[in-house]
């Protein structure tokens, strides 16, 4: 009887977008052995937190059906809260959001939450409780868990008093490192996530040698002493969108253009892409730029610059909803693919572009030198000149341009299944 691991897929399910988190979850989940597997060690079973239950519970076949694809793009819209916040002092935000992690709070939060839940509360989900999980199964943190009701400095003590072996994916911990660059209620939430693996999980999957770095160096600094036991998987790039029927680019959209795929926030370093375009624009009439990504944390003026560009709209297009075959198809199109942010874990828009054949530009920070390897070209993320410098390059010398894209003709990403096949062979490890 293979073991099972029991993987929360709530927050997955929950956002009406697709990040990297969102993308890696159904990814890799698509490709381990599912909850009926037999003949495998182990056997992953995605599970969901129900308010209303105050327990897990497994999919309703509606839920197993969304967790294969992708929902269709939608407008995020920041809540109320998050909008007025941004008008505060962050040091005000912060104590407000202390205040609201605290104990008191979190239970008066959690009751109101479930009294809400138990209006449309499905009879169903009586049948898919999971109950208590046997001693020596695992529990595996794939997605993005710290939006996830459910704490996990009161979740993962529980779990390894009952037997149960917490493991986590890590993919970077930038808000302990960078949190001027995060919204202080995701910094609140994440320090709980990392700080409860940090004391009970028995492996921690990295999913770069930089993330594996930086993680063990959080570890000494906090004063972490149990043994850390780490492994490093992949991302890949060959999505399931990849292959498609292509369709057309989006009207209009003709020429030379930048493509940089990633969520609107200050880490990822729009910025900076702007200012070389803006450095570009009259000399190259042909140029365009094509920023994909949904708005996220600390964006006012980024978001207030794109609309009050004089090219916003033709030259300079800002899509924060489009479907996986859309970008697959601006990828393909694109002239230049450019990641300039000030760091990333590991940097799937690098993998995703060389595998769609497109030079690649991107920044020498974090985990982008170890994604892109010796197939991209990199700059200092604070230097300006030197992104503009690249561009140029390609621009006015087509011998170069010609030269990198044929280059890329022999690059083979990492793969999605090779990802999967070392958290499965790192998981089943840790059975006796």
């Amino acid at each position: 009887m293979s073991t099972p691991v029991f993987v929360e897929v709530t927050n997955t399910l929950t956002v009406p977008h697709t990040t990297g988190y969102q993308r890696h979850t159904r990814e890799l989940l698509a490709r381990l052995p599912g909850p009926h597997a037999t003949d495998t060690p182990i056997r992953f079973v995605p599970v969901m937190w129900c308010c209303a239950c105050d327990g897990y519970r497994t999919l309703t076949p509606a839920e197993e059906s969304s967790l294969r694809r992708a929902p269709d793009p939608a407008t995020v819209p920041l809540s109320r809260l998050t909008t007025w916040s941004e008008t505060l002092p962050e040091a005000v935000v912060a104590a407000g959001q202390k205040l609201l992690r605290a104990p008191v709070v979190t239970q008066a939060r959690r009751r109101l939450r479930q009294r809400r839940d138990m209006v449309d509360h499905p009879e169903s989900h009586r049948a898919l409780r999971t109950g208590a999980w046997p001693a020596g199964s695992l529990f595996f943190d794939l997605e993005a868990a710290w939006h996830n009701p459910r704490s996990r400095r009161l979740l993962l003590p529980s779990l390894v008093r009952d037997g149960v072996v917490p493991v986590t994916l890590i993919a970077d911990v930038m808000p302990l490192q960078h949190p001027e660059w995060f919204d202080p209620a995701v910094t609140v939430r994440f320090v709980d996530f990392v700080e409860a693996h940090l004391a009970h999980s028995e492996r921690f999957v990295c999913i770069s040698r930089c993330a594996e770095r930086d993680l063990l160096e959080l570890a000494d600094r906090i004063g972490v002493t149990r043994p850390m036991h780490t492994s490093v998987t992949t991302m890949g790039a060959d999505y399931r969108a990849f292959g498609a029927e292509p369709d057309a680019l989006p009207a209009g959209l003709a020429g030379r253009y930048l493509l940089s795929v990633g969520t609107l926030e200050p880490r990822k370093n729009q910025a900076l892409l702007i200012d070389a375009f803006d450095r570009l624009r009259a000399r190259y009439r042909d140029l365009s730029l094509v920023l994909v990504g949904k708005q996220g944390w600390k964006t006012r003026d980024l978001v207030d610059r794109i609309a009050r560009h004089p090219d916003t709209g033709r030259r300079l297009r800002w899509m924060p909803r489009t479907d996986d075959a859309a970008l697959e198809v601006l990828y393909r199109n694109a002239f230049l693919a450019v990641t300039p942010s000030l760091y990333e874990g590991f940097g799937t828009p690098v993998i995703e572009a060389l595998a769609c054949g497109v030079p690649t530009l991107a920044s020498d920070r974090g985990a982008l030198p170890e994604a892109g390897g010796r197939w991209a070209e990199f700059f200092d993320p604070d230097d300006l000149e030197a992104l503009v410098a690249l561009i140029e390059r390609h621009l006015s010398d087509p011998d170069h341009h010609r030269a990198r894209r044929t280059a890329l003709e022999a690059y083979r990403p990492p793969t999605w299944d090779d990802g999967a096949r070392v958290i499965q062979e790192t998981l089943a490890g840790l059975l006796p």
